[in-house]
């Protein structure tokens, strides 16, 4: 999908026996030595941080592939569009060329039909779907499969944690921008920080423990999706 330059450097595994084998993923600086890693199957989505600071980023897409490209810090342009943090690019036409002051996250993906129309959804136009009391709040940024028919792509973020959970269908990614704490994955358990991406398989049981204090900024994808209804069952119960 993305050529050699944006190959994910991946940091970890987390699996026991019985659950689907998944990978955390992370962007430089290394924090522990790479590795390589089988996964029980591909992800369908290719996720990553990709800093528009060090120079211009040439991404090429593969036919009938659709690339997602959000500002999380700073300012980012992509495809002759200018990203504030939490605006979304979604193009099927490439070459795509990334350059800015700020930091983004990049997604790739198949899809169907091939020639959807790029566009561009401002943070602005995404609902606050606050739940847990409002200590955690989901922003359903591209939840239009006339637009992005593969993937749920969204913000996820908040100062609780989530209880142990699968999902039977879905991948989840989850693209960490700003974290501390504990992500536990098919009962292990490994650090989560920033500019660090999970991967969990369908099936896989898993969690979230902030540290205390923390806030969690993500980004999140579930493929196919699905799993974000939950967020507007949660926002819209009675608040306790």
């Amino acid at each position: 999908m993305w050529r050699a330059a944006l190959v994910p450097i991946l940091l970890g595994v987390v699996a026991c026996r019985g659950e689907p084998t998944a990978a955390v993923k992370s962007t430089p600086p290394v924090v522990a030595p790479p590795r390589e890693v089988p996964l029980s199957s591909e992800p369908p989505v290719e996720a990553r941080f990709v800093d528009a600071t060090t120079g211009p980023t040439s991404i090429a897409l593969t036919a009938c592939h659709q690339l997602l490209v959000t500002a999380v810090k700073g300012t980012v342009v992509a495809g002759g569009q200018t990203l504030s943090v939490g605006d979304v690019l979604a193009t099927t036409s490439g070459p795509v060329e990334l350059r800015g002051d700020g930091v983004a996250v990049m997604a790739t993906t198949a899809v169907t039909p091939c020639g959807i129309p790029q566009r561009l959804v401002l943070a602005s136009t995404a609902p606050d779907l606050a739940f847990m009391g409002g200590a955690m709040h989901a922003r359903p940024d591209l939840d239009d499969r006339a637009i992005v028919p593969s993937v749920y792509f969204g913000r996820l973020s908040g100062t609780a944690g989530v209880a142990e959970h699968t999902h039977d269908k879905s991948w989840e990614i989850l693209c960490a921008v700003e974290a501390a704490g504990t992500f536990t994955l098919a009962g292990q358990s490994q650090r989560l920080g920033p500019r660090t991406c999970v991967f969990v398989p369908p099936g896989a049981k898993h969690s979230w423990q902030p540290d205390p204090g923390s806030t969690l900024v993500a980004v999140q994808l579930y493929a196919p999706p699905g799993p974000e209804q939950r967020f507007k069952k949660l926002a819209a119960e009675p608040s306790k």
